[in-house]
């Protein structure tokens, strides 16, 4: 499948970085410096900065700045917000491909997260009875790594509302005791420099406004529980990673799969340009 990609940047040296990527993974891609010049491209590639030149397009952004301020871009067309770390960076290469690879209508695979032979531990969750053992197991797979204890402390904190969310899909009564006649499933996985927690239930009813509006309302730290939650377990999840990832097969399956650079300190985990994929309809 040809697809033709207009990468929109100003700096010279970060667009042909992107542009390569974009190459490798199988699309045609030229740089542009001004939106007047992107043409009838396939896909536009650009910063935040320029998002109104890729509305309405299908299109890839980029940010090194608060996710929040890049939410309304997200819209269908626009799925993926990468996080840089600065305007003289580029996005990661391996994330910006696996965007590229899904535009070409390559499925994700669970291994794309870490680099090749690092280590994963797949457990199953099939009731409440369940839960806590496995968020306990994440947590000292997470400590086993060497990280400060806030840390594992923090992807306990995710699991725990990951397969929470998983759980009691259709269930508004998180107290209830609940048994799934297919469970709910959970990775996690590192390669010593990346680590992957993915959550994923058989139900696939998570829309993509449940998570743009969830998530800018926990930003805010809105508590108006009319609009479809709170949002502040969203917050638990993009404040714990480098990157989160939202994949939805509708009535089929949903994945979420939040990621953190281990190299990262506390400090700097906090200050970081975050990324969000939001694939889901």
């Amino acid at each position: 499948m040809r697809v033709r990609a207009a990468v929109l940047e100003r700096n010279p040296i970060v667009g042909r970085k992107v542009a390569r990527v974009l190459v490798a993974a199988g699309l045609e891609a030229s740089v542009v410096e001004d939106p007047a010049s992107i043409g009838e491209a396939d896909v536009v590639c650009a910063d935040v900065f320029d998002g109104e030149a890729v509305a309405g397009r299908r299109g890839i952004l980029w940010t090194a700045e608060p996710i929040k301020r890049a939410l309304r871009f997200v819209d269908g067309n626009v799925c993926d917000v990468l996080g840089r770390k600065d305007f003289e960076t580029a996005p990661r290469g391996w994330e910006l491909l696996a965007c590229a690879k899904r535009l070409l209508g390559e499925p994700l695979p669970a291994s794309a997260f870490v680099d090749w032979g690092g280590r994963a531990v797949v457990l199953t969750v099939g009731s409440t009875a369940d839960r806590d053992p496995a968020v306990e197991q994440i947590q000292d797979f997470v400590l086993s790594l060497a990280v400060p204890r806030r840390i594992a402390e923090m992807y306990g904190e995710v699991a725990h509302e990951l397969i929470m969310n998983a759980l009691y899909v259709g269930n508004s009564d998180r107290k209830a005791h609940v048994v799934l006649d297919e469970p709910v499933t959970a990775r996690i996985a590192t390669d010593g420099t990346r680590l992957a927690l993915t959550v994923s239930d058989p139900f696939g009813k998570l829309g993509r406004h449940h998570v743009v509006d969830g998530l800018a309302r926990g930003l805010t730290g809105e508590m108006d529980t009319r609009a479809g939650g709170a949002g502040l377990g969203l917050r638990v999840v993009h404040d714990a990673a480098s990157i989160v990832w939202f994949s939805v097969e509708p009535d089929r399956a949903t994945e979420v799969t939040a990621v953190l650079e281990l190299d990262l300190n506390l400090r700097e985990l906090r200050a970081q340009p975050r990324s969000l994929h939001v694939w889901a309809p």
